[in-house]
Parts: C-alpha cells; sequence; structure tokens
C-alpha cells in the first residue's frame, strides 16, 4: 500500500480543469466548468458545485462546500467544514421568487476559519481573516478580522501577517 493516497473515490467533471502539482483528497466531488489553480490542496469530502474559479496555492480543508459560482483568489485559506450560499431569498419553487445568483467572493490570501458560513453576495478582503464558526452576513474589508453571528470587525490584521 502507498504511503499517500489521494484522489481515491472522486468524482470530477470532464471539462473541470485542475492545475499542475494541485492535490485532490479522497471523496471530492468537482462539478462542471470549475477551474483550480497551481499548487492547490483540496481535502478530503470537498463539495464544488461547479462555475467555480478557484486560484493558485488556495487551501481547501476536509468538507469545504462551494456553492456554484463562487471565486476565490489566490493564497486562500479555508478551513474545515465552510460553507457558501448563492441564493439569498432561497427560491426553490417558488416562481413568485427570482433565482439571481450571488455566489461569495474571497479575496487574495484571505483566511476563512473552520465552520464558517459565508452568505449569498458577500466579499472577503484581501489578508482578511473570518474567525471559526463566524456567520458572515456582510462584506468584510480588506485586512480585516471579524468573528461572531453575524461576524462582527474586532480587528485589524497584524503586518507581519500579510502576504
Amino acid at each position: 500500500m502507498p504511503a499517500a493516497m489521494y484522489d481515491t473515490h472522486c468524482i470530477i467533471a470532464g471539462d473541470a480543469q485542475i492545475g499542475e502539482g494541485t492535490r485532490i483528497g479522497n471523496f471530492v466531488l468537482i462539478r462542471d466548468h470549475t477551474v483550480i489553480g497551481k499548487g492547490c490542496m483540496v481535502g478530503s469530502y470537498v463539495d464544488i458545485e461547479g462555475d467555480v474559479r478557484i486560484g493558485d496555492f488556495v487551501s481547501l480543508q476536509s468538507g469545504v462546500y462551494l456553492t456554484r459560482g463562487v471565486i476565490i483568489e489566490d493564497e486562500v485559506f479555508c478551513g474545515p467544514r465552510i460553507v457558501t450560499m448563492n441564493d439569498k431569498p432561497m427560491s426553490y419553487r417558488r416562481p413568485s421568487l427570482t433565482f439571481v445568483r450571488r455566489a461569495p467572493r474571497i479575496l487574495r490570501a484571505a483566511r476563512v476559519g473552520g465552520g464558517s458560513v459565508l452568505c449569498p453576495g458577500v466579499t472577503i478582503g484581501e489578508n482578511a481573516v473570518v474567525g471559526a464558526g463566524s456567520v458572515v452576513v456582510n462584506d468584510v474589508p480588506d485586512r480585516t478580522i471579524v468573528t461572531g453571528n453575524p461576524a462582527r470587525v474586532v480587528g485589524k490584521v497584524e503586518p507581519d501577517a500579510i502576504i
């Protein structure tokens, strides 16, 4: 048996583009029209719903759920079990409600702590930090730390923690 096993029991759409040196964990689902950059780490049990763009050197820890349309820029860290949403009015089977995809966007070098929820349409700023378990309902400015439910600003990222 090999010392390290990757890419076991995965379903990856035929048109998905996965960059050089990217590692895919076990039991991963990657749907259509997804682009993943180079040098990324996709943990086990990650679900990427499609039309997702992921930059270079991104870490998606185990159990991350990325809804359709999410954009993640380079050098982002997503902790285990984060969830993203893209349908603010929850329009499923309600003809009076129009579905407008509003997927979250995570800018370069941001860090999102495990168990966090990113609500429809939010942008996590460059080098921002979202504390574990936070529910993000508003945009997070660049180099800002937020925590809680709903997530509120608690500080600024120190200069030595910026990449």
